[in-house]
Parts: structure tokens; sequence; C-alpha cells
């Protein structure tokens, strides 16, 4: 592999499944509308994730669409090959190289009405860094893929927001994430996301806006 490709295949900086997205931010509009993210994960992955839940007495339920499914931008062949042409993706490069057979994509959560707003200016943020156009996501309706550092990100943002109702709260939430590292975001989304550590939401709010 030339030292062009293999900057190419790992565009997206998850090397851990050969360098694909593994997010993806979609827009509707309508009675639905709102931000959605979604985790990209193999199927056993997703199965092995959920037993985790059940064996953690966790009432959570893993929401899991397939990926046309998630994102209506996506289009499906009759022998089942994905086409992500219509997808913002880091310099325009759709993620059209991957076999996407047996994966599946988790639903994270949707931000609405003010909680969307307040997101924009980290989505912009990132998705300029990415070298994608925050508009697809911002204005109409649109979807891009992430890379897994971008998707981290993103998740614990979401999480965070979503059950905040104070403005300021809601601002001060996302400007300290925006400075995070990578590192801490890894960290926050581990223990966001973790099915043994229930409060690890609740923990980064109140770190980021409890004194608010």
């Amino acid at each position: 592999m030339s030292i062009e490709s293999e900057a190419e295949s790992f565009a997206y900086g998850s090397s851990i499944h050969g360098g694909r997205p593994t997010f993806a931010l979609t827009r509707r509009l309508g009675d639905d509308a709102g931000l959605t993210l979604y985790e990209f994960i193999p199927e056993d992955l997703a199965n092995g994730r959920q037993k985790r839940l059940r064996r953690a007495n966790s009432n959570h339920t893993l929401s899991r669409l397939s990926i046309p499914k998630a994102l209506p931008d996506v289009t499906e062949d009759s022998v089942g090959r994905l086409d992500f042409t219509d997808i913002g993706s880091p310099k325009e490069r759709t993620p059209n190289n991957w076999n996407w057979d047996e994966w599946c994509a988790l639903k994270v959560t949707t931000l609405r009405e003010k909680h969307q707003q307040a997101v924009h200016r980290l989505i912009k943020s990132v998705l300029d860094d990415a070298g994608i156009d925050p508009a697809i996501v911002t204005r109409g309706e649109g979807s891009v893929v992430l890379s897994e550092s971008d998707g981290v990100r993103l998740t614990i943002a979401f999480l965070a927001l979503k059950e905040l109702q104070k403005y300021e709260k809601l601002t001060t939430v996302v400007d300290s994430i925006a400075r995070m590292s990578s590192e801490e975001c890894y960290y926050w989304h581990a223990k966001c996301r973790s099915p043994t550590n229930p409060n690890g939401v609740r923990a980064l709010r109140e770190l980021l806006a409890g004194h608010i």
C-alpha cells in the first residue's frame, strides 16, 4: 500500500475497523425533526453490548437499525451493497470501499429545538476540522459520516445536553466539550456508555455545569 492510499484508508481515524467511519449524524425535518447521532457497529458486537446491559440489570435497550433505515440518504442495491454517495464525508471521500454486511446503526440520541441549536457550534467545529460542510446537517435535511474520535466527542455532548434545560448550562457544556482533549473525550465516553456505570452522564453534567 502506498503512503497516499494508506493515509486515505485511515481518513476517518478509526484503525480498529480498518479506517472506516464508525459514527453518523443525520438531520430530519417534519414531524420527527431533529439531529440524530448513530454509531456504526458489527452485529456481533452489538449483541455483546446488549448482553452486558442485561447482566448489569439495566433497563436500557439498544435502539438498533439497519444503516439505510437510520440514514435515508444511503441507498442499497439488489445485492445489498450500500451506496454512501449522497452522504457528507471527509474530503468528499465516500465510504463505499468497505463491506457493510452484518453491520448496524445504534441510535445514541436525538436533539431537538434549543438542544439542537446549542450543539450547532460544536458540530460546525468538528465538521470543519474534518473537511465536511456543516451546512449538510445544520440546514435542510442531510447526513454525514464521522471518524471514531469525532463521533466520541459528539456522543458525550449529545448525552450531556439531553436533559438540560437552562440555556447557560447548554452553552457551557458545549464549550467545555469543545475544549476537551481526545483522551478526555474517550474517558468520558467510556463512563457515559458503560452498562455498569449508570451515573456517568450525570457526573459529566455535574462536572461541566454543576456550578451554574
